[in-house]
């Protein structure tokens, strides 16, 4: 178990350098508000971890926090589209708070190759249409994500280009981090008015590069042993 957990930690960092949560690349900047998702998996061993999870996203102008739960691990991002390379990434793990510390030398350019498809569904109350997306792993792998998107909300890319292109607000698609596959699905879009002070970017975390703020995760969970 302490194993899963660790792998799911772990996960959950890698997720918050592919998020889409960055600056919005649409010219409706008028959308202000909540969308909320659910979070599972089809993995037996962290779907008891993963229960009760969420991940949610508010946006305001050229502003957004997208704050994600899992328990053990909350992962918060600031982006705003003046600065769209430097987003603020928040790390929370076991009480232990973490910011990562940017680095300049590893901006991705590279665009995924998105292919667009026919086909549809529901999602918190908004058509979605499904997309392919193929990008690169960091084996140099091709990993393909089937993404539902709407054309109704601001279009969103992420900080490393997962959905870059994309034209539209991505409503469910799933990550894969260390064999673990997580289904993000909205369940809400809520259009309210959203406070500045959301958007404050708070103290007390300790600035530390993603393999460090990992080899602590590591030290301080035991190393993962059984």
């Amino acid at each position: 178990m302490k194993k899963t957990a660790l792998a799911i930690s772990l996960a959950a960092i890698g997720f918050a350098l592919t998020a889409f949560v960055a600056p919005k690349v649409s010219t409706d900047n008028n959308f202000e508000g909540v969308v909320t998702y659910s979070v599972s998996t089809d993995n037996q061993q962290a779907k008891s971890m993963l229960q009760g999870s969420s991940l949610k996203v508010y946006m305001k102008g050229n502003k957004t926090k997208a704050c994600s739960d899992m328990g053990m691990q909350k992962i918060t991002v600031f982006a705003d589209d003046k600065t769209p390379d430097d987003p603020t990434i928040l790390v929370e793990i076991m009480g232990n708070k973490y910011q990562l510390k940017n680095d300049p030398t590893k901006k991705e350019d590279k665009s995924p190759v998105i292919k667009y498809t026919d086909e549809t569904k529901q999602i918190a109350g908004y058509t979605c249409h499904k997309a392919e997306v193929t990008s690169k792993d960091k084996q140099g792998q091709s990993v393909t994500t089937d993404v539902y998107y709407t054309d109704q909300l601001p279009a969103y890319t992420g900080p490393k280009g997962q959905f870059k292109g994309l034209k539209g607000f991505p409503l469910e698609y799933s990550v894969q981090q260390r064999g673990i596959s997580i289904l993000y699905s909205a369940t809400s879009v809520d259009r309210k008015s959203i406070t500045d002070d959301t958007f404050t970017v708070p103290s007390g975390y300790k600035v530390m590069t993603q393999e460090e703020i990992m080899q602590d995760v590591q030290k301080n969970m035991g190393g993962g042993g059984n």
